[in-house]
């Protein structure tokens, strides 16, 4: 991938669910209104057969989604047509440390090396629901559905490109729902869907020979 990771909270409706009733507190006492965005960097950036690094001490959740791959300069694009914007779709890895707030995502729990494999991009347009399924050393650890998302991907090209012109190129990450899959050095990480080359990453830790 060569253009900028973008990636957006709170679009899986378990997150939504889960974070209901601290978004009623002060300060805010009311859930986001708009998307919530945040960036992956290219420190984050691997590909399937890479290593993720498991930094010392910390606990390491692994969140598989899906990314839609910008095909062309779009800036302040209507849903409607948002599609012709799209060149396609691959699988992904949100690898996150634990996150206490998606009002300020922490630069930390978000950008450690390797915190970000991308599969490979296919051209689809993505007409009905993919289940994105995780498995751990081979074996099945969760599956959710992309009809489970609260904006689809034309919602969040339009949302997007409101406010800053993407590029040929440009990765947005669709979200991951709340409840995540721990993952350890030694694990293999397969991320599979129907019609999708299967991401696959094996963990390390980080600074290990």
């Amino acid at each position: 991938m060569k253009g900028t990771v973008f990636a957006v909270a709170l679009n899986h409706q378990s997150q939504v669910t889960h974070w209901h009733d601290a978004f009623e507190q002060a300060p805010y006492k009311t859930p986001p209104k708009t998307p919530v965005w945040f960036i992956k960097p290219r420190n984050t950036l691997i590909h399937s057969g890479d290593n993720i690094l498991h930094p010392e001490g910390e606990k390491v959740l692994s969140g598989a989604t899906l990314a839609l791959i910008i095909g062309k300069d779009a800036s302040k694009v209507s849903k409607a047509d948002a599609h012709q914007y799209i060149a396609g779709y691959a699988l992904a890895n949100e690898v996150s440390l634990p996150e206490d707030s998606f009002y300020r995502p922490a630069i930390k729990a978000k950008c450690c090396d390797s915190f970000c494999p991308i599969g490979e991009i296919v051209k689809t347009s993505l007409t009905s629901p993919v289940d994105i399924i995780t498995l751990i050393n081979g074996k099945e650890v969760d599956r959710w559905s992309t009809k489970d998302l609260v904006r689809d991907a034309d919602d969040l090209v339009a949302a997007l490109s409101e406010f800053a012109t993407l590029k040929a190129g440009d990765v947005i990450l669709m979200g991951t729902p709340h409840q995540r899959v721990t993952i350890q050095p030694g694990d293999d990480v397969a991320i599979q869907a129907t019609g999708f080359p299967t991401l696959t990453n094996h963990v390390v830790a980080a600074g290990g020979k």
